[in-house]
């Protein structure tokens, strides 16, 4: 079932529950980057929120045709999940309340945002903030105190956050740039020459389904725990993931959503606020490294940030 006729079956339940008429007032439409299972179950969650609140979602998928294009800023808040909607949105600059998500900050910094529209327009990112990624390494790996990081021209910025962080931790973080592919594996084995925890970042050029078996590889023929940032990365022998599921992220930007239509401004851009670890207890046996279960680490790592 396509992601549209999901959230139209979510509204019509809603209604035959009972909703209140006047609550449905505000029509949100979500424009998706692809009808994939990830952005679904993302849609599916932020659906929830709204309808939980009475609002009304419609979903949208790019290329937008040239009506649903023109239509956009005639509804109050448009939300955006994945950096295709981001950039076809921004590019039309509708004069209402625009939430993206789905996205990487890096993605979201290079939109066309203009100063006036700072309280207008927010995001809920994709990726793990800085201090948090670097918290769970101090606190899984305490005898690897040596960070790596091979960033490129998207993830440059993202490096730089990365390394402050690490040296707020005590950490010793070791940056190394490549611009293309052909430059990782040189990196790599300057980045690798002594015990290091390379710490992989969301930069499709570097880090894709080319590269990704040669890093791994690479890495374990220098005795080096990857830290990946998705569970696909723990299937394929990094030692542990910090992520936060689609689900996670939808319900957020829902809450998001939500205030922003009932105050008239977004919440500021942030972070995932919830997440989840997942780890490799072969990779680590083989590593000779002694990982605490996922739960324990992500019950530690909640408390760091007071979470509950």
């Amino acid at each position: 079932m396509g992601v549209a006729r999901r959230l139209l079956l979510g509204l019509l339940l809603a209604l035959a529950g009972g909703l209140p008429l006047p609550a449905l007032a505000a029509t949100v439409v979500l424009v998706m980057s692809e009808d994939s299972a990830a952005f679904s179950e993302a849609a599916e969650a932020l659906a929830t929120e709204l309808l939980s609140a009475g609002h009304r979602p419609v979903s949208l998928l790019v290329p937008l045709r040239a009506e649903d294009a023109a239509s956009l800023g005639t509804h109050p808040l448009i939300v955006t999940l994945g950096t295709r909607a981001a950039q076809t949105v921004a590019g039309l600059a509708p004069r209402t309340l625009v939430l993206h998500t789905l996205l990487p900050r890096s993605a979201f910094e290079k939109l066309p945002i203009r100063s006036e529209d700072t309280r207008r327009v927010s995001a809920v990112f994709i990726d793990q903030p800085a201090a948090r990624q670097m918290e769970l390494l101090r606190i899984a790996l305490p005898d690897w105190p040596r960070v790596g990081l091979v960033v490129g021209r998207e993830s440059s910025e993202l490096g730089a956050r990365l390394q402050a962080s690490a040296r707020d931790k005590r950490l010793r973080p070791v940056l190394e740039h490549a611009t293309e592919e052909g430059d990782l594996y040189p990196a790599l084995q300057r980045l690798l020459a002594e015990p290091t925890v390379l710490v992989a970042v969301p930069d499709a050029t570097l880090y894709n389904n080319r590269t990704i078996s040669n890093i791994l590889l690479t890495a374990y023929h220098h005795r080096s725990p990857v830290v990946g940032f998705s569970p696909a990365y723990v299937k394929a022998g990094a030692l542990f993931a910090l992520y936060s599921t689609p689900a996670q992220i939808g319900q957020q930007a829902g809450e998001a959503a939500r205030s922003g239509l009932a105050t008239g401004t977004l919440p500021p851009p942030a972070a995932p606020r919830q997440f989840r670890i997942s780890t490799n207890p072969y990779v680590a046996r083989s590593l000779g490294i002694n990982l605490d279960d996922a739960s324990v680490l992500r019950e530690r790592l909640e408390r760091t940030e007071g979470q509950p």
